[in-house]
């Protein structure tokens, strides 16, 4: 086999987890593959070797929390968190900064907010010099799927602390007096140590305490969740991450300084997430816009789940894994999902030809014609007869019927 000395170098580094003598092999079997002529070879892993290099850039860097922003003990491995007395199950889990973590994509505004918390938690003396202070309690909230833990993590990673995690339901107890008591103890474990404290599923006890259905037992456990997020204050960083907005008590919103909607992603981002998600298969900025055309408003683990599909329907078939490919496993998927509420993924779930009527004529779609014509395979002669065909309207109307 020509070439097999290189491949053998690249596992041999791979196996060992050397990562940077794989990228050299890697450089060099593409140096070979070049001098043989192999241009569309060497291109792949030219591509290839630009995708690791942009995943590095996008790994995020640690912020420099002031001394002012968290205090507390050094939190270890070897550190168990409280536990529920009654039953001994474990209050919260504790998870501890990556340095490999890639970034998440966020809507420009969500960026905004993340990027300013991150400057006023570098910046507290800044801050202080001005008789304000950073922010340190965030809620984020929206429906599910929509990354609200990976930005929890995300935040952690970049002040590079350990993250606290606690499921709200899971401190809830049948005994009375257990629950607040699983609070206190949560409570007073995260105001120990240096960390970022995470309440998931918040909703769960920060209803409406208004509410007739609710026994006075829970009213004090509410009471109780409260006081503590007031005296959180004190010590370091809380994020609450909620499905259910509408539950929450206004006391509960006034206790977070920062309110952070995480809704679907917007067109650019669903892009970026759906070439992240078919990875290793390199994908076009065509095929993306077709991805992403179809499966608007879908939310970020939406858009993950199908993006499997179409990698495990490409593998099973023994499929090429180029534009044309990834277009008719995209159509398959489609055509399987049980309810299509999105026009365009409807269209091409049913007729391939005229989905591409569709997008043709679509001037906010923004792609030439020779575009996709590679990208699905029809060429750019079929494209121009099916845009002037407008097949895509005898769909459209039925679909509006």
């Amino acid at each position: 086999m020509e070439h097999f000395a290189v491949v053998q170098s690249i596992a041999r580094a791979a196996l060992t987890g050397d990562r940077t003598a794989a990228m050299k092999q890697v450089e060099r079997l593409r140096e070979r593959l070049t001098k043989a002529g192999a241009v569309k070879e060497a291109a792949t892993l030219e591509r290839l070797l630009g995708a690791v290099e942009e995943t590095r850039e996008l790994a995020p860097s640690r912020v420099e929390v002031s001394r002012g922003m968290v205090s507390g003990e050094r939190l270890t491995a070897e550190i168990n968190p409280p536990i529920d007395r009654e039953t001994g199950a474990r209050l919260c889990s504790i998870d501890f900064p990556k340095t490999s973590q890639t970034a998440p994509v966020f809507s420009s505004a969500v960026q905004d907010t993340i990027d300013g918390l991150l400057q006023e938690w570098a910046s507290v003396d800044a801050l202080q010099s001005v008789g304000v202070e950073p922010t340190r309690s965030l809620l984020i909230y929206g429906p599910p799927g929509s990354g609200k833990t990976i930005t929890a993590r995300y935040i952690g990673e970049r002040l590079g602390l350990p993250l606290i995690t606690a499921k709200i339901d899971g401190l809830i107890s049948s005994f009375l007096g257990t629950t607040a008591r699983n609070i206190a103890n949560l409570f007073d474990f995260a105001n120990r140590y240096a960390c970022v404290l995470l309440l998931d599923e918040f909703d769960a006890l920060a209803k409406l305490r208004d509410d007739p259905q609710e026994i006075g037992e829970i009213k004090r456990v509410v009471n109780t969740l409260l006081q503590n997020l007031d005296r959180r204050r004190e010590f370091g960083i809380t994020i609450a991450i909620t499905n259910h907005d509408r539950l929450l008590d206004p006391a509960v919103w006034r206790r977070f300084e920062t309110h952070v909607h995480m809704g679907e992603p917007e067109m650019q981002a669903r892009e970026q997430l759906i070439a992240r998600f078919l990875e290793p298969i390199d994908t076009g900025p065509t095929t993306c816009r077709i991805f992403s055309y179809c499966l608007a408003g879908r939310s970020g683990a939406d858009l993950e789940r199908t993006c499997s599909a179409v990698k495990r329907a490409l593998a099973l078939k023994n499929d090429s894994h180029d534009g044309p490919a990834l277009f008719r496993a995209l159509g398959e998927i489609l055509a399987r999902a049980p309810h299509l509420d999105h026009l365009p993924a409807r269209i091409l779930a049913k007729d391939p030809e005229a989905f591409i009527s569709l997008i043709a004529n679509d001037a906010n779609f923004g792609v030439k014609q020779a575009e996709i014509g590679d990208a699905t395979g029809f060429g750019q002669s079929r494209v121009s007869d099916l845009k002037k065909s407008k097949r895509h309207l005898s769909l459209m109307d039925v679909a509006h019927a």
